[in-house]
């Protein structure tokens, strides 16, 4: 992750999508170029879990709710809210 993605992070939040969508394609494509790495539900959940800690860190909550997310990798991703 760059210092810029939770930026884009929570400019996608206030247009109402989740804020793993700033990061979904650029890892998509990092994994693409390591042939033997494998995009797995696991690794989603691993950087899901990333995004998570990084939005809670600059006053963020989870607000249970997941949305869908326009990416051939992912299908949903969770919500948050500014505290």
């Amino acid at each position: 992750m760059k210092p810029e993605t939770f930026i884009q992070a929570m400019i996608l939040t206030e247009y109402g999508m989740p804020a793993v969508t700033s990061v979904a394609e650029l890892c998509f494509n990092e994994a693409k170029k390591r042939k033997t790495f494998k995009f797995t539900p696991r690794v989603k959940q691993f950087i899901g879990a990333m995004v998570g800690l990084l939005m809670a860190a600059n006053g963020y909550v989870k607000t249970g709710r997941k949305k869908s997310i326009i990416h051939r990798a992912y299908t949903r991703g969770e919500f948050y809210v500014k505290k």
